[in-house]
């Protein structure tokens, strides 16, 4: 099979609009910006391995440093849209469950200090969906309150990144404001038929060879890395279909990743084998199923522990995804690439916690037409 170039936010011109990146990563939410056509000046954040791949990626604007500090907010520049998401660990299920108080969790509340300080024409602001849950609402609508009392029109949507192309099924709450002044609220993107749904993981990594080969060169996985105890995954380790999109990267924790579906040829090797309690949680290529999760349950045909051994017919065992494979995941071009001085745990990290760039990159386009349109009729002198 031909690998191929995969990118999912061509270039677009220039929309003469500049952004400022707060809480940037490694920049997989630049890269839809940028994408769309905005010029990004500024970006900051506190991780230096994060830094580094943004700069190796996008530019060496970037500055890694505290955002809380007087220093780095002195060198925040006059832009036209702030974007950024603040770490979300204090808000997610999965994470501390400390919100607002926790470390991070106050961050959310920094954002919006810069944002009332320096006025920007429009802002983006990106969370995970536990900021909307009934522990953490009480943040999150004084967050909107707020952002309405500083003076933004202020929009919000939970989105599914699959609904926009992406293939993952990815929830993140994002704010969209624009500045009263400007007369409108943003109208978020609606999905357009060929994306809503539509991408599975075969679509977007299907063409990748194993890895340490190709564009996979740069990646090491070793089946250890994937966890096992007598025989069964760990509690939250899935295995993937190819025929469905993946849940969403999560892969600061190795027990939590994802396994990759393995060969084609896997899913159909003893599917009737199991018995009739088991053959009702596994699926084959052609069906329209969750993600099967590998809790209480043998290994699947083709991998160690499986009693028909498949394992001495193909000599494949589990692991987790490759970075690249985590990359198109998240929708990122095969042009980003993350430099070798980066260990292995911090390319996860990185891409783990990024914004699916697809999904920045349709927010982007979205946000540049509607507010140039407006911007046309009435430009205050206030800018």
């Amino acid at each position: 099979m031909t690998i191929r170039n995969y990118n999912v936010t061509p270039q677009l011109p220039s929309n003469g609009l500049t952004v400022a990146e707060f809480f940037c990563g490694g920049g997989l939410m630049a890269v839809g910006l940028k994408a769309a056509g905005y010029d990004i000046t500024f970006a900051n954040d506190f991780d230096k391995r994060a830094a580094e791949a943004y700069a190796h990626n996008l530019g060496d604007y970037v500055i890694c440093g505290d955002i809380t500090s007087d220093g780095i907010q002195a060198q925040i520049p006059v832009a036209d849209i702030f974007a950024g998401g603040p770490p979300c660990q204090d808000y997610s299920v999965a994470g501390t469950g400390e919100g607002e108080e926790g470390e991070r969790g106050k961050l959310v509340w920094t954002y919006l200090g810069i944002i009332e300080r320096k006025q920007p024409k429009a802002f983006v602001f990106e969370n995970v969906k536990g900021l909307i849950t009934k522990k953490h609402r009480h943040t999150f609508d004084a967050l909107i309150k707020k952002f309405e009392e500083i003076g933004y029109n202020v929009s919000w949507r939970l989105i599914n990144a699959w609904d926009y192309g992406v293939a993952q099924k990815r929830e993140r709450v994002f704010i969209v404001g624009v500045r009263k002044d400007i007369g409108f609220a943003f109208e978020f993107p609606e999905p357009c038929a060929e994306d809503y749904r539509t991408q599975v993981l075969r679509d977007v990594i299907g063409d990748l060879p194993e890895p340490n080969t190709g564009v996979n060169g740069h990646v090491q996985t070793r089946a250890t890395t994937v966890k096992r105890t007598e025989g069964v995954y760990n509690q939250r380790a899935y295995k993937a279909d190819w025929s469905n999109p993946a849940k969403t990267v999560c892969t600061n924790r190795l027990d939590h990743a994802e396994i990759h579906p393995g060969p084609d040829e896997l899913f159909y090797v003893n599917r009737g084998s199991w018995g009739e309690k088991l053959v009702k949680s596994v699926y084959g290529l052609g069906d329209v199923a969750p993600t099967v999760k590998a809790q209480n349950m043998p290994f699947p045909p083709g991998y160690p522990g499986h009693k028909d051994d498949a394992k001495s017919q193909n000599g494949s065992q589990p692991r987790r995804f490759t970075v690249r494979e985590c990359l198109r995941i998240q929708s990122v071009p095969d042009t980003y690439v993350l430099p070798d001085s980066i260990s292995l745990s911090a390319q996860y990290r990185i891409v783990g916690n990024g914004v699916a760039s697809r999904v920045s990159y349709l927010i982007g386009v979205a946000l540049a037409e509607q507010l140039n349109a407006a911007l046309s009729q009435s430009l205050p002198e206030a800018a």
